[in-house]
Formats: structure tokens, sequence, C-alpha cells
């Protein structure tokens, strides 16, 4: 039984055990009800100047806010000071909750076992996948959460921060069910640390070579580094991939001419063939077959950690916290935490994001695309109707509107001033050196401690301050600025008045939300099998089996579903 059944079988029993569970509170008596839910309304704040402009903040309230976090963390009491600012501005007190996940699996779970067990947080903080909008989707369609699309059109300044969103978004009957959150004109995309894949710089200089832009001078890479470099009287390691092969695209991608992105992404449509459907990944295609053979080479060759197939998250961390590292895929913040813990051992240590790997010159020139502001979110906000009457969810949207705005902005992406920054005498800010040293150059996770950067995901709008701006704070830190720079070539394309194409618009049918997860877990197994073959020869044969269990997984029916989708796709003003 594969893991994507195994999702729907829980979704399906959490929906019927929801309506189950509203059955059986319509049919209990008076006595046994629940009494409504309360909305903290007191009247003790003082009311801020800000309920000139919003009068939503005239009157205190307070709840109870669930935040999903996956590889981040969040405020800490005795540290927080952005929280506290924000409910001095707008008379709203968040209560700050986690939801911690380490996978993404994990986060599924939660989200079946919220509406399983009809628990739905009061306000939630989510992610924006496909699956979290289904599950939106059903808690929408049973009254449990409030359909924001004609509310949210009261806050100017939000409603037109996310608008293409909310278009994008908009279910079958016209509703929106979340709050898109952290969205492509808001989010930031020219001045953000890449992920993906790590190298030593350290490494790097002592080796005479320049950072690795193909496979080929990759894999020399690796092989200098297992040859000659040791870390305190011990041989350096190869690659370390993530659990369940994470980061392994960073591999096979430099040989696709074409990748897409966000909702596109693995079956990408090319725009210089009329939008035809591109598929090298699910297939036995050429450019798979040499993409195949050459991750086999790296674990046969031994340029892959040993335990690859088996590793976990905390082992990923402890070998990346040990120093001996010769390559890591992650995220930028996790890399930072990496970083810091294995420069204890390790002080001259640099881990840097080398340029993008193409195979030839004919891929990187298909890649090198022009692009703009993405259509999408990276996240969400959602608000149980039953717990949070029509006065605090407009209290909340207006706390959201007054966070897009210039002040907002400085308040979450820069903190309070004269504690976290300062004006230069170029009115830009600068954060304060004790800021700066106290969360180790910025780090993301560090500063969020104090609130800085964390409550910029509900609504992240860093154009309304560009003009603020000296570095980005994530550029602060050397590691992730030679990264950055490493990925001028990408940045050169950025066209910020170009209009978004159709692809930016595209949002998977449902042929593909029941069959790609399958196929997608099927994909783990192929990788898992070839890192796992014994000749070339059988890798070759892997390949071609791979193309017809894609096949018989229903990877046509897909493709034909993009097709249409795209063909018939109209942007409309």
């Amino acid at each position: 039984m594969t893991r994507r059944f195994m999702r729907l079988m829980a979704l399906a029993i959490a929906v019927i055990l929801m309506i189950g569970v509203f059955a059986a509170c319509a049919g209990n008596n008076e006595e046994d009800a629940a009494p409504p839910a309360q909305q903290d309304s007191s009247d003790n704040s003082e009311v801020p100047e800000l309920a000139s402009q919003w009068s939503e903040f005239s009157k205190h309230h307070s709840k109870p806010v669930t935040w999903f976090e996956q590889g981040w963390t969040g405020p800490e009491k005795d540290k927080d000071i952005i929280g506290p600012e924000i409910e001095k501005r707008t008379n709203f007190h968040m209560d700050y909750i986690p939801m911690t996940v380490p996978t993404g699996n994990d986060y599924t779970q939660k989200l079946n076992l919220m509406v399983a067990s009809n628990e739905v947080p009061d306000i939630f903080f989510g992610g924006n996948d496909s699956y979290t909008r289904t599950i939106y989707e059903k808690l929408g369609q049973t009254g449990k959460i409030w359909d924001i699309s004609e509310i949210i059109k009261d806050y100017d300044n939000l409603y037109k921060l996310v608008y293409p969103e909310l278009v994008l978004y908009k279910t079958k009957d016209n509703t929106n069910y979340f709050v898109p959150t952290q969205t492509g004109r808001g989010n930031e995309v020219l001045n953000e640390p890449p992920h993906g894949l790590y190298v030593r710089k350290d490494f790097l200089d002592k080796l005479g070579m320049d950072y690795p832009k193909t496979p080929t001078e990759f894999k020399e890479y690796l092989r200098r580094c297992k040859e000659e470099i040791t870390v305190n009287g011990q041989k350096a390691n190869g690659l370390v991939l993530g659990e369940n092969l994470s980061g392994i695209e960073q591999l096979y991608e430099p040989f696709f001419p074409l990748i897409g992105d966000h909702e596109s992404y693995t079956l990408p449509f090319d725009p210089n063939d009329n939008w035809k459907v591109k598929n090298y990944e699910y297939t036995d295609s050429p450019e798979l077959m040499q993409a195949a053979k050459y991750i086999y080479s790296l674990n046969a060759e031994g340029l892959l950690d040993k335990e690859a197939l088996t590793i976990k998250q905390a082992q990923v961390q402890e070998k990346a916290s040990s120093g001996t590292a010769s390559a890591i895929t992650a995220a930028w913040w996790d890399m930072n935490t990496y970083s810091d813990n294995a420069k204890q051992i390790v002080p001259e240590l640099m881990y840097v994001a080398p340029p993008i790997m193409y195979n030839s010159e004919e891929i990187k020139k298909s890649r090198l695309r022009d692009w703009t502001n993405w259509v999408g979110g990276w996240s969400s906000v959602i608000f149980n109707k039953d717990k949070v009457d029509e006065e605090t969810l407009r209290h909340f949207l207006a706390v959201m509107d007054y966070l897009a705005t210039e002040d907002g902005q400085m308040l979450v992406q820069a903190g309070v001033e004269g504690v976290t920054y300062k004006f230069n005498e170029e009115g830009k800010y600068e954060f304060i050196p004790e800021f700066v040293k106290k969360t180790n150059n910025l780090d993301w996770n560090k500063a969020a401690a104090y609130g800085v950067f964390y409550y910029s995901q509900l609504v992240f709008n860093v154009p309304a301050i560009r003009d603020k701006q000296t570095v980005s704070p994530a550029l602060v830190r050397e590691d992730n600025k030679l990264g950055w720079e490493n990925r001028q070539e990408i940045r050169d394309h950025y066209k910020a008045d170009m209009d978004p194409p159709k692809d930016y618009y595209f949002l998977p049918g449902e042929i593909e939300l029941q069959k790609f997860p399958a196929i997608r877990d099927a994909k783990l197994e192929f990788w898992a099998k070839v890192l796992s073959a014994k000749s070339e020869a059988e890798v070759e044969k892997l390949v071609h089996e791979w193309g017809k269990t894609c096949k018989d997984m229903g990877i046509d029916e897909i493709i034909a579903e993009r097709q249409a989708y795209i063909d018939n796709f109209q942007i409309v003003e």
C-alpha cells in the first residue's frame, strides 16, 4: 500500500469522523453541549494610536495562534519583543503555540488528526501544498473555518498584496478558506540565500579549486576531498544527503533542460515549444539515464555518505556539525545552524552554495529563462469559525493589514528601533551590533527567538521597506553572501515589470492530485535502487523499468491533464 493511498484513506476517514462529530454534537442535549466559544475582548488595555486608522484596534482581543514549524523555530517567551510590540500597537495578543514537525509526513498526520479529532486551532499558520489546501476545503465545506473571500476586501493593504493568490487559490465555489502568506510579490526574490547544495569553501581553497559548475567538476571535488583532506585527524566525508534522500535532485537536475518552478516543478512547460509539457524525470529519457549513471557512480566510488539510504535527520545534523562533510544538501537556515555548530570544532569551516550546476552549455541556455515574481504562497492562515467570531477575525485581518505597511514591515523584518536596529545617516536601517552578535550574525532561528523575522511569515512585504534596507539581513553572514553572489546569473534574468507567464498560474488537477503522490513515492524507491545497484547495466535496466512503472501509474494521464490546463488557460484581467 503506497503512502499516498494511506494519506487519501486517512483524509477520507478524517472527513467521515469529522461529519460524525458534527452529527453527535447536533444530537447532544443542551446540558451536554459545550458552552459557546468566548472571545477575549477585554477593554482594560489602552487604546493604541493606530485605532484612528484601524477601528478594530480599539478593543483588545487575545487568541492562541498555532504555528506550523519544520526545520525552524519561533519566539522564546523570555526573549520575544515583537509579539508584545504587535499587541501594544494593535491591541491583539497572539498566544504563540508551536506545532513542530520533523518531516512532511508528520505534518500530513497532524492535519489528518486536526480534522479527525475536530480540534482545529483557533488560528492556524500552516503550509500551502495541495494536500493542505484539500484539508482546508473540506473544513470550509463543513463550516469549520471562515471563508475570507469577501471580508478580506475591507483590508486594502493586505488584499492588494495577496490578490493574485486569492484568484489562484479560489475554489470552484468561489470561496477562499485561507489567507495566502509569504506570497510572490511580498516575499524576497532577489536577496534570499540559495537553498540546495553546499560545498566547503575552505576545502576548495586548500585544493586550489574553483566552485564546481558541472556534475563532472563536482565529482572531482568530492574525490579530491576524500583523498587529500583531513579534519582533526579524520578523512573528509563525501556528500551528505538528507533523510529519505532529500536533496538528491541536486544531482540529477543538472542533466535536465527544464525543471519548472513551484507547481509546474518536475513536469515543466516549455515556453519555446507552445507550452508543451516536458517529461525528463518520469520516463526512461536519455537525460534520466545519464543522471542515474552519474549518481550510481558517485555511490559506487564512495563519494556519497555511506549511510545515505538509511540516514535520519538527527544523523544529518550530527554529520553536518562534525566538520568532516565535503558537501551537504539543506535549506539555508538549516545550513547556517549546521555551520555554526561545526565551527566550534573547525573554526575556519565555511559551507557555501556553489553556482547552479549544468551538464552542458545547451542545458544552461535552456534553463536561464527570464523570470518575475511568482504567483503563489509558501504558507497560509485559517480561522476556526466556532472559536473566532467575526469581530475577532476582523481584528486579526486588520493586524495583517497593518503589518503589510512600511511601519508594520519594519517591525517584523527589523524589530524595534534602538533595540534591534538604528537608522544611519542615509536613512537606511542597520542592525545594532549587539543584536547581530547575540543572534550569531542574524541567524534566522536565533533572531526568531526574539520574534524578529518570525512574525513576517504572516505578512511578508519587503518591497514596502526596500528603500530603507542596506543589506538583506540574511546576507549579513559571509557564507550566505558568497552563495548569493554565486547565483548572480539567475538574478540577471529577473524582470520586475514582466507579466507573469501562463505557467505561473498552473495548479494541479484532480488526476494529478490522485496519482502523482504515489509516483513521487515510487521515485524515492527508484533512486534507492539506483544507489544499491551493482553495475551500470543494472542501472540501465532500472531506468527502463522506471519508465514502464510511471506509465502504469498514470503519468501520461497527468501530462494530458496538465497540457489541457495550460492550453485552455487564459489570464483574465
